[in-house]
């Protein structure tokens, strides 16, 4: 498998796994795991900056993954109602 095809994997995988939000911490943080790699493989050659490479989209999905990652699924969540029963 490509690179590209193990992050197209990632990411239609682990984006239904938060949308759903079932094992929404994990999916998350190896989300925004990817994100980085993303960043850094595909836009920091271009300059260390967002701004000046155009990677704005990358550094903010990072850091959104990063956040559900440790804040965790809503209360409208699959998790939350596994945890409940």
């Amino acid at each position: 498998m490509s690179l590209m095809g193990l992050a197209g994997v990632l990411e239609l995988v682990g984006g239904t796994l938060v949308m759903i939000g079932l094992f929404t911490r994990p999916a998350a943080f190896i989300l925004s795991g990817q994100m980085a790699v993303a960043y850094f493989m595909a836009h920091a050659p271009g300059g260390f900056l967002p701004i000046l490479n155009q990677g704005e989209l990358a550094v903010m999905f990072s850091f959104v993954f990063l956040y559900f990652s440790a804040a965790g699924a809503g209360a409208f969540s699959l998790d939350s109602l596994l945890k409940k029963s």
